[in-house]
């Protein structure tokens, strides 16, 4: 579409800045390394919950696939090179990022609870260069993931917006209208309008109420929020489809001739995706019990 062609610009702006900055700052760090600090010491406890939350959220890339799948023109091959790649990529930058920034750090300061400047050891090596640089990267970071997340989910609400009805309609051929008649009224500029204020508008009141929320939901919100909304709900949905299929359901087998690919082993793989994902946040739920009940 038009908006995300726009919004497809500016995400590349973002991430030419973010790998030039990137670059920048793994030139000053290498030389600071220590092989010490990388292999002496580990921590597996850190690994869950935060360590799978954060990476859950992070290689996610389930919301954006209907966008994605629009703008490559409904072609499933290029949509799964994208997201492929697209997170092949980060995982390589992550990978470079935390193994110069941990062979920097020493673990000692990190075992004795203080809090690690990584970026003020940096600026011994760069001076005000790394500050500025870090500062850019921060803004690229920021603004690239901002670009895919807020134009899906504006999607996810507009589609939304499309299935509201619009008034009562008393003939069968104008029920199955109604959520054209919704849009049509609003105007498609106008819906837009309104699916962004929906889509954007609560994040950015709740950023400006709680400014420091962003790492604590991160580490918190990836198990419960991000394994059911791209683990079990998913998987869930998949299988309704299927028996709605077996049942004779044609507008559920239009549907499903209308998705790019199937999931291999049927069923089986789908109980495995609810079963490890349950087995992840039910810890969580536990734990969460336990605070709420105390």
């Amino acid at each position: 579409t038009y908006g995300t062609s726009k919004v497809d610009v500016i995400n590349r702006v973002f991430v030419l800045g973010l790998l030039a900055t990137f670059i920048g700052l793994v030139g000053i760090g290498v030389p600071i390394v220590k092989g010490s600090n990388l292999l002496d010491y580990s921590d597996w406890s850190a690994v869950y919950p935060a360590g799978i939350s954060i990476g859950i959220l992070s290689f996610g890339a389930q919301n954006v696939v209907p966008t994605l799948l629009r703008y490559l023109d409904n072609d499933p091959m290029r949509t799964r090179q994208a997201i492929l790649f697209g997170s092949l990529l980060p995982l390589l930058l992550y990978t470079i990022w935390e193994a110069v920034f941990l062979g920097i750090v020493d673990p000692a300061n990190a075992l004795d609870g203080k809090k690690m400047e990584v970026v003020s050891l940096l600026g011994q090596s760069g001076g005000t260069a790394v500050s500025d640089l870090v500062e850019i990267f921060s803004i690229c970071a920021i603004g690239s993931s901002m670009a895919g997340a807020s134009v899906s989910l504006v999607d996810f609400f507009q589609d939304a917006i499309r299935l509201v009805p619009s008034g009562e309609k008393d003939s069968e051929s104008d029920r199955n209208c109604q959520s054209e008649s919704v849009t049509s009224r609003l105007g498609n500029a106008n819906s837009r309008v309104l699916a962004a204020a929906l889509a954007l508008g609560p994040p950015v009141i709740l950023a400006y109420s709680f400014p420091d929320i962003f790492l604590v939901a991160l580490e918190e919100a990836g198990l419960l929020g991000g394994v059911s909304l791209y683990g079990i709900i998913p998987a869930l949905s998949i299988m309704f489809i299927r028996r709605s299929i077996a049942l004779g359901d044609t507008g559920s087998k239009q549907r499903d001739l209308a998705m790019p690919g199937k999931l291999g082993l049927g069923d089986i793989s789908l109980l495995l995706i609810v079963t490890i994902s349950s087995g992840l946040i039910l810890p969580e739920i536990i734990h969460l019990g336990k605070l709420f009940l105390h």
